[in-house]
């Protein structure tokens, strides 16, 4: 009992030790504050400010896209077969309708033969067909067979005929196959990777290499709804590739799918950039400077003035000997500006200098006004 009696007068010290501590760091604090908010009240900070302006400006946008040649194919052959011969290497240019494969094609050639023979004997047939039948009219003019025997014989011939024609269309069924042993590209380019070897067997549909044409190279990005607007169709844009130089390869937009991707909602624009001397390299990453129309007479603000609050941006502004901080809708952002959509008047002065040392309301000392425009 007693040691009941001492463990809960221990543990109702501890509870008290605990709350004078407490309190004592919670005055120690508001005490702070209150000396902090006393020393604000009675300090003036001094700042620069500058008039809203307007003026002409092109937005530029830089987006993040990767090379593509400008046409690319697996060449794979048309039926299945081993391999006889194989041209080419990676790297290699090759032109339009360069033999690239050929497949061994002794049992096509075999097919086409056995195929040409058949059409001869079927033709031979037919020869002698007509004959009879031409027989076979004059002996019905004089009575010496039936009808019967006459229909006949021009049954055969049409059937004949018939067979031919069929025989025909196998022999160029076959010479087809035995052409398409020989492998070819349908346009001119450079093998940028092969798959098989001599030797091997291609399955139909299946690559034996891949050709592309880099003599002109797309570079591919991807744009915001909100910008699809200010592009079109022939606009310069500028393609820097940080792999290959610091200076940027001059382009032209050639393509804008005209639907959006969902659900992101972004469109795919092409830029075509002469590629003659095959600098560019397909597969690098990009990025593409393109501008946008031009906002004429657009009302700006240094973009070094505007303050971030509650995931907005202000910026503040000058009225009699204190600043007021003001919410802003922005619109295009760049070369050390930011466009004002809504939230100021030209003229109005705001700071653009010690706008981190103030808050609403603070009075203010103003050091120096700047002209419109001097950043």
């Amino acid at each position: 009992m007693k040691r009941k009696k001492l463990v809960y007068g221990i543990s109702i010290a501890l509870i008290i030790m605990a709350a004078l501590i407490g309190f004592k760091i919670y005055s120690n604090i508001q005490t702070a504050k209150d000396k902090a908010a006393a020393m604000g009240k009675g300090r003036i900070a001094t700042v620069e400010v500058m008039p809203v302006f307007k003026k002409s400006i092109t937005p530029t946008f830089t987006l993040t896209a990767s090379l593509d040649p400008v046409w690319r194919s697996d060449i794979s052959p048309k039926l299945d077969g081993r391999i006889g011969a194989l041209f080419v290497e990676e790297g290699q240019w090759v032109t339009a309708g360069q033999s690239l494969a050929t497949l061994e094609n002794g049992e096509f050639g075999a097919q086409v033969s056995q195929a040409q023979g058949t059409l001869y004997a079927s033709a031979a047939d037919l020869s002698q067909a007509r004959v009879d039948l031409s027989r076979a009219q004059s002996l019905f003019a004089q009575g010496a067979i039936s009808q019967q025997q006459l229909d006949a014989a021009g049954a055969k011939v049409a059937n004949l005929e018939g067979l031919v024609r069929a025989n025909r269309g196998n022999v160029g069924y076959q010479e087809a196959r035995l052409e398409n042993t020989n492998v070819t590209t349908p346009h001119r380019g450079v093998i940028l990777n092969r798959y098989l070897q001599t030797g091997d067997y291609a399955k139909a549909g299946t690559a034996i290499v891949t050709v592309a044409d880099t003599s002109v190279m797309l570079a591919k990005a991807t744009v915001g709804e909100g910008q699809i607007t200010q592009l079109k169709l022939g606009d310069m844009a500028q393609v820097l590739v940080e792999a290959l130089s610091t200076q940027p390869f001059i382009g032209k937009i050639t393509k804008i799918v005209p639907a959006a991707a969902v659900p992101t909602r972004t469109f795919t624009i092409e830029v075509s950039i002469d590629n003659a001397d095959n600098t560019l390299l397909a597969g690098l990453t990009a990025k593409v400077l393109v501008n946008g129309k031009i906002h004429p007479d657009a009302m700006v603000v240094p973009e070094a003035a505007l303050v971030l609050f509650e995931d907005q941006r202000t910026v503040f502004v000058l009225s009699e000997d204190q600043v007021v901080q003001r919410k802003l809708k922005i619109g295009y952002v760049g070369d050390g500006y930011a466009e004002v959509l809504d939230g100021l008047k030209p003229g109005e002065l705001i700071v653009v200098a010690g706008q981190n040392t103030v808050r609403d309301g603070a009075r203010v000392k103003v050091a120096a006004t700047r002209e419109a425009g001097q950043l």
